[in-house]
């Protein structure tokens, strides 16, 4: 065999060896032990909320042999929430309350009734993703609570109220009965026992207010607290973060791009973000506005630990607003330090105003638990001032009132005071209990 052939074969030899190698690479696939996946070890944080997270029942009333009894309790609300969430709705349409044979107020609050309210009316366009609805078609309507009721469940179907309680309208759909009676037997039965007692107040000839009939004995808080990535809130607000300017102005820091203005408060944590270029008559359905909303802050994981609601809508001025809720309870603050509020404008957001802080962790409760005045002694009080109009007020509830503080190395601190609060129109206010202090306005919506 010559040299020149010797060759060839060796490099005939070379390259099927070289072929080889290369296609068990990438042919190879190592066995591993099995994994069990953890979270003692995997803890992926997720701050994307849906409708049903952020759209949510804020009481539940029961009403029964002319007592009435109220929870606003959010594992019970989950509870209740789990169950209504599963049933099959059909047949949605408009009762009349004429047909009805009854007053409105009086076939809202009827004995044998749960009431399950909400901040303010919902489009059912939107909650109808939340629920199982059979109906190809939908009636166009808002609600702010769902009602059942003990006498309507019979047969095979039985009625289920949505109902708008500043427009007085009354819309039904049909529920199994089977899991009616099992959600009655579930929740109703035994709610005497299990709630404190409400009495009914009447504000109006045109609404009602329950309120607690005897004191009221609730722990205040105290939280270290987080804080939100700016850097994220400018990305999602300017179309080129790059090209922002960042000045250092008295309160904190001014962001722009030109047209767009964000400014960042360090003394209260709070982001107020405009864009003028964006001002606009322009009105976009209430299914969509609130909608877009919750995609806006899904955007950029803005819903800080998952603790805001919903609270309020304004079509005419595109405006959503979500409260920071805690244990079941509203809070308050008079700089806006517990809201989140949007504008929209022709194509994108207006203004948003929002707090850049989260709840971190809780400290243990200074003192005994604070104890609030019986419904009763609120109304009175309420009654009693001259600057306030009785007739007007729409809600009363017990709330957290936030401060914050430094502690003794200098960590911020934000309190929690219980509080009573009264509503008229989409202003809250602190129930004036002293002499020298007349409705104090502790928060917006």
């Amino acid at each position: 065999m010559n040299f020149e052939r010797a060759k060839s074969i060796i490099l005939i030899i070379l390259v099927g060896t070289s072929i080889f190698l290369t296609w068990s690479i990438w042919t190879y696939e190592p066995e591993y032990d099995p994994f069990e996946q953890s979270s003692e070890f995997i803890k992926i944080k997720s701050d994307v909320q849906i409708v049903s997270d952020v759209i949510k029942p804020v009481s539940i009333l029961f009403h029964g042999n002319g007592q009435h009894f109220q929870t606003s309790s959010p594992v019970e609300i989950n509870e209740m929430e789990n169950e209504f969430l599963q049933w099959r709705f059909s047949g949605l349409k408009e009762v009349s309350v004429k047909r009805l044979q009854r007053k409105f107020d009086d076939f809202v609050h009827e004995d044998g009734s749960i009431e399950i309210e909400f901040s303010d009316d919902i489009p059912i366009s939107l909650y109808k993703t939340v629920l199982n609805i059979r109906d190809k078609e939908v009636p166009e309507f808002s609600f702010d609570r769902i009602i059942i009721k003990q006498k309507d469940i019979s047969g095979n179907e039985s009625a289920v109220y949505f109902v708008s309680y500043d427009q007085e309208k009354v819309y039904q759909g049909l529920v199994d009965s089977k899991k009616l009676r099992n959600f009655m037997d579930s929740f109703y039965r035994g709610s005497y026992d299990k709630h404190p007692e409400y009495v009914a107040e009447t504000i109006n000839s045109k609404r009602t207010l329950f309120v607690p009939e005897n004191s009221v004995e609730i722990n205040k808080l105290e939280y270290y607290i987080d804080y939100l990535d700016i850097g994220n809130l400018k990305n999602a607000l300017f179309s080129f973060p790059k090209f922002v300017r960042q000045e250092s102005v008295s309160v904190g820091e001014e962001y722009t791009d030109g047209t767009r203005l964000m400014t960042v408060n360090k003394e209260n944590y709070l982001i107020s973000y405009i864009n003028p270029a964006q001002k606009s008559k322009l009105f976009d359905s209430s299914s969509n506005l609130l909608q877009k909303s919750i995609d806006f802050i899904n955007d950029h994981a803005g819903w800080e630990n998952n603790n805001y609601r919903f609270a309020y809508m304004s079509e005419n001025e595109q405006r959503v607003v979500f409260r920071l809720f805690v244990n079941g309870y509203p809070t308050f603050n008079e700089s806006g330090m517990t809201e989140i509020e949007q504008i929209w404008g022709k194509e994108e957001i207006y203004s948003y105003d929002r707090p850049y802080f989260s709840l971190d962790s809780v400290l243990p409760s200074e003192g005994s638990p604070k104890t609030l005045q019986s419904g009763k002694e609120v109304i009175n009080q309420l009654k009693s001032k001259d600057n306030i109009d009785f007739k007007s007020v729409e809600d009363i509830s017990i709330g957290y009132k936030l401060n914050k503080s430094l502690d003794s190395k200098l960590v911020t601190l934000v309190t929690l005071e219980p509080t009573w609060y009264y509503r008229i129109g989409d202003k809250w206010f602190i129930v004036p209990f002293d002499e020298d202090t007349g409705g104090d306005q502790s928060g917006l919506e």
